[in-house]
């Protein structure tokens, strides 16, 4: 998976750098969830061919997700300042302002509720049960994500353009004040 996840992030970083969007990319690495669930459950009995896969999987996911995670959140907050912590205030105001820690806690809170609920799925009714769980999960979220999620690469020149106007009109006002 390690050396997998390497070459996504290589290959996603050179089709970045050509004008790929970021939207086709991450919904790569979110295809490759239900592909991974589904590969377990036919394939369960393949062998070696089936891990392997299963691996390959998994470095493609999180390759993709590692790159373009940062990207879809400096594309989305860029001009707001909400990248990174900037306030030390109360904490719905910490919340909203660091959408980046924001974004990676709720990684790592799925992660860790994934195998708390998937292990407890696994052991009242068996693995096909909790993988058929997270490929409908996962699928829907691919759906979700495909429909709702829009382009977000060459949005900061825009976005930057606005603040700029927006600042250069109060000024303008200030200035006839």
């Amino acid at each position: 998976a390690q050396a997998t996840m390497s070459i996504a992030t290589i290959a996603g970083d050179r089709l970045t750098e050509k004008g790929f969007g970021r939207k086709p990319l991450f919904l790569f690495g979110l295809i490759t969830l239900p592909l991974r669930c589904a590969l377990i459950i036919y394939w369960k009995d393949a062998g070696d061919a089936f891990l392997l896969s299963t691996q390959v999987f998994d470095g493609l996911g999180g390759g993709f997700f590692g790159l373009i995670h940062p990207y879809l959140v400096a594309d989305i907050t860029f001009g707001t300042g909400r990248f990174n912590l900037v306030s030390n205030s109360k904490l719905p105001c910490v919340i909203l302002k660091d959408l980046m820690g924001l974004t990676a806690s709720c990684f790592g809170l799925g992660a860790t509720l994934s195998n708390y609920i998937g292990q407890t799925v696994v052991e009242t009714l068996g693995h096909v049960a909790s993988l058929s769980g997270s490929l409908v999960l996962s699928f829907i979220l691919v759906i979700l994500f495909a429909c709702f999620m829009p382009e977000t690469m060459c949005k900061r020149g825009n976005t930057a353009n606005k603040a700029t106007e927006e600042k250069g009109k109060s000024y303008t006002s200030m200035e006839m004040a």
